[in-house]
């Protein structure tokens, strides 16, 4: 039975004729719209569920209890609507409230569907920003999050790396848009270099490979190079990814990037490579406690007269 139509305003919310929406609410809804792009993931349920362009949460210049009734109307009499979502969207409204009683008493007189309160509590746990406990519902396996490209986005912009990657491990959504793509690949760098590399090697679609590995390379030798350039030493690289490797390196212009594509030649034993790096560097003189002149001096001894057939 569609009970929705027998549902009345002030049989909702609360019956005080006060405005349940006050003003520190609205500034706090207006702020997170503002963070989130300027729109909420609920301003999205309307347009896309309900259709309904005109359905302003909550009314910018005069909140107060005609305009959410107003709102509350539009859903009820959507015709795009079946009872389902528009108590999920009525669910959403009551979440609001300061408290969550209003919200958990017409879940259970509409017999809502977890997973629906789970979807629904998510999106608002987006909505007002509390990341950690918007994750646990994101996660439920019973839903299918929507918009999974702005949810990532909210999760590294004002969450956090590790954030992203629980969210992609649990909900694996597929990724379209490039940028979506590239967030979770930053996100991917930060955590592990090395899942990263996989990642672009492997995940990301072909075309994007390339610029992933520079970005890689740029933050290995730049964001805590003792450990992250020694990580991108170890690096399984083909023989297309040496070429950007080492193109990389040489264009940056750092000297941590000559200080490891030179140690990166002496692992694959390219010498004369070394050797010609050596003589540049030794007048920097000892870098990190590597004094590049005697390294030199070791390796012309080292290999003969091999280090003199080039200049």
């Amino acid at each position: 039975m569609d009970i929705t139509e027998e549902l009345d305003f002030r049989t909702v919310f609360p019956a005080d004729n006060k405005n349940p929406y006050s003003r520190i609410i609205v500034d706090k809804i207006q702020a997170n719209r503002a963070l989130l792009d300027s729109e909420l993931f609920f301003d999205n349920l309307l347009v896309s569920f309900a259709k309904l362009t005109d359905g302003v949460h909550p009314h910018k210049s005069a909140p107060s209890v005609a305009t959410l009734k107003a709102l509350f109307n539009l859903i009820t009499t959507s015709q795009h609507l079946d009872s389902l979502k528009k108590h999920t969207l009525i669910y959403y409204l009551l979440l609001d409230l300061p408290s969550r009683r209003a919200a958990s008493d017409f879940a259970s007189r509409v017999h809502l569907p977890h997973n629906f309160i789970d979807l629904i509590t998510a999106l608002h746990c987006l909505d007002t920003l509390s990341l950690s406990d918007a994750l646990q519902h994101l996660t439920s396996p019973a839903i299918t999050p929507p918009v999974p490209e702005k949810i990532l986005k909210t999760l590294y912009k004002h969450g956090s790396a590790s954030m992203v990657a629980t969210f992609m491990s649990c909900v694996q959504p597929e990724l379209e848009p490039p940028e979506s793509v590239e967030i979770f690949f930053t996100a991917q760098m930060e955590l592990s270099p090395e899942g990263a590399f996989l990642y672009a090697r492997t995940g990301a679609p072909g075309y994007l490979k390339a610029s992933f590995l520079k970005k890689l390379i740029t933050y290995c030798i730049t964001v805590n190079p003792a450990v992250n350039a020694l990580k991108l030493l170890n690096l399984p690289f083909e023989e297309d990814e040496k070429h950007i490797f080492v193109e990389a390196l040489k264009g940056s212009g750092l000297e941590v990037a000559r200080d490891t594509l030179m140690v990166w030649q002496m692992h694959q034993g390219r010498v004369d490579e070394v050797h010609k790096g050596t003589r540049k560097a030794s007048a920097r003189g000892e870098v990190g406690g590597l004094d590049w002149g005697i390294l030199g001096e070791g390796l012309r001894r080292g290999v003969g007269g091999r280090g003199d057939l080039e200049t």
